[in-house]
């Protein structure tokens, strides 16, 4: 049976569809997960020479469901999932655009879907050609013979590709980055991904991990709660923003919040995961969606919620700042160094000392804060460190703190670090003032 989508097969190609095939594998995995399956297994049918028969990708999820099947297939850049609250990693449509995406390689999608309707078990196919998208044919529903609900998409007469693509590390560390931190985010759930049978491992991109434990207290001091924090840096950028995981008791997620460190230009891919029975009582209908501190609007628990939130931020403050002292900041050094934004040096002594001092300098100021030097003009930057190098030769050195202050709010802890900079340089720069006399 014939059906036609509100939408032309022109508008279509024109909508932005992805232009990889690997993100359009991973738009057909997202929308198994979508679905909320567990496993995803993805299969190559090939031959010796590796020309593609098939490709399928099969989830155990709800599968879609007959009665909303004219509203998901028939309407483009518009979705059910779009109307679903946001701080859910459990849905990531793309406003209908992924059923298309197959049309890169591929002449012929078809979807083979088993859901339940009352107390049996309904199936049925639906198809789309590449060549008229704007239509989708569907057989009539029948009694499944499985006793399971789940999809198998199956992409046909395929073009451009061949099974080495798929049996390549890049294509499998594309999908290890893309849905890593979601395996792990359910990892206590058994959700999986696997490709010809083989799992996809993800354990090769974690660079750093932490797990720790909170207890706190409520205002009325009547009652507590304990947190399990699990801490992820990523050795690349992952598939998801850099986030809060909150999960309950059953280690489910019920929201997600951003970690604050999201732009901080120095490649410290992270992930917080936390889970409490905290958090049992809370569905996503709870969540009010338009700022972090309304996350409990009107419970009790709402000042636990924010210390949690504060206590988090600190512990990923400390973090950054170790990732930055120990990776990044020398990366930046040789970074201005390379593009000549240092004053100019002799290879004389007190030069070298200078440079040192200047060097150490920006390392502290780095650490503080390593967004002071992103989206300024190379121009300015060179400016700026020549400015502090001046100051660093004369008796002003001693203003150099209060213009940082200016800039960037210290600790305690960090103004006396600086201060022992600025106290080095005094002491070489006076050795080398009575050596020269």
């Amino acid at each position: 049976m014939k059906k036609s989508a509100k939408i032309t097969n022109q508008s279509i190609e024109s909508a932005g569809l992805p232009k990889d095939p690997k993100h359009v594998i991973a738009e057909y995995i997202w929308n198994g997960f979508d679905a909320k399956a567990t496993e995803i297994d993805l299969f190559i049918d090939s031959n010796e020479l590796g020309y593609i028969n098939q490709i399928s990708i099969n989830d155990n999820g709800e599968g879609i469901n007959l009665d909303t099947l004219s509203y998901s297939f028939g309407n483009f850049l518009d979705s059910i999932k779009k109307n679903s609250l946001k701080r859910s990693s459990y849905t990531r449509g793309k406003k209908g655009k992924g059923r298309f995406s197959f049309s890169l390689f591929a002449t012929r999608a078809s979807w083979d879907t088993t859901f339940k309707e009352g107390e049996n078990l309904k199936t049925y196919r639906i198809q789309i050609d590449r060549e008229s998208k704007e239509q989708y044919d569907m057989s009539e529903s029948r009694l499944s013979e499985s006793k399971n609900t789940g999809t198998q998409v199956s992409l046909e007469g395929v073009f451009g590709l061949n099974a080495i693509f798929f049996e390549s590390d890049e294509f499998t560390n594309f999908l290890a980055q893309e849905f890593g931190w979601f395996l792990y985010l359910n990892k206590v759930l058994n959700y999986s991904i696997r490709i010809n049978g083989k799992q996809l491992t993800y354990d090769h991109l974690i660079q750093e991990t932490d797990r720790l434990s909170w207890t706190t207290y409520a205002p009325d001091g009547n009652s507590s709660y304990n947190f399990t924090i699990n801490y992820i840096r990523w050795n690349q950028q992952i598939g998801d923003r850099y986030y809060y995981y909150f999960l309950n008791s059953e280690k489910k997620e019920i929201a997600k919040v951003l970690s604050s460190f999201n732009n901080n230009a120095i490649n410290f891919h992270h992930s917080v995961y936390i889970d409490s029975s905290f958090f049992d009582h809370f569905e996503q209908e709870d969540i009010a969606v338009s700022t972090d501190d309304n996350l409990f609007s009107g419970k009790t628990k709402q000042v636990v919620y924010r210390n949690l939130l504060a206590e988090l931020r600190d512990f990923l403050d400390r973090k950054q700042k170790k990732y930055v002292l120990e990776h990044a900041v020398a990366v930046k050094l040789v970074d201005l160094e390379k593009k000549g934004l240092l004053p100019i040096y002799t290879q004389s002594e007190k030069d070298e000392k200078r440079k040192r001092t200047l060097l150490a300098l920006i390392q502290e100021i780095y650490i503080v804060d390593p967004r002071i030097f992103f989206g300024i003009k190379t121009d300015l930057i060179q400016t700026y460190l020549g400015f502090i190098d001046l100051l660093l030769q004369s008796e002003k050195s001693k203003d150099i703190l209060p213009i940082i202050e200016q800039a960037l709010p210290l600790t305690d802890k960090e103004k006396n670090r600086i201060k022992q900079v600025l106290a080095h340089a005094s002491i070489d720069e006076n050795n080398i003032s009575d050596q020269e006399k």
